[in-house]
């Protein structure tokens, strides 16, 4: 499990790959910004990070790009039992920030 925190108020508790598949679309589509890509890493190898410590600015891009392609997952996904634990995953995520 890895912990994505957004300060002190928002916690992510997610899997390991719901996170990849999440940042994996997040690229796919185009939201997830080139110069964070690397945060992938930083997140799996650490079992998670608080994104508000990074530069706000990047924070909120990260944050953004994340959040946009939750909603677009949601959007397209098949809700299969397959998905179940994807799309739960991204509704705790939609619904923290």
């Amino acid at each position: 499990m890895l912990s994505v925190r957004f300060g002190s108020e928002a916690e992510w508790w997610v899997s390991g790959a719901v996170f990849d598949r999440l940042f994996d679309a997040a690229v796919e589509y185009g939201v997830m910004p080139d110069d964070l890509a690397d945060w992938r890493y930083v997140v799996d190898a650490n079992g998670g990070m608080d994104v508000d410590e990074e530069q706000p600015q990047d924070a909120i891009r990260f944050r953004g790009a994340l959040l946009e392609s939750a909603r677009l997952e949601l959007d397209s996904v098949e809700r299969t039992e397959d998905n179940r634990s994807y799309v739960t995953s991204l509704e705790k995520l939609v619904s923290l920030l």
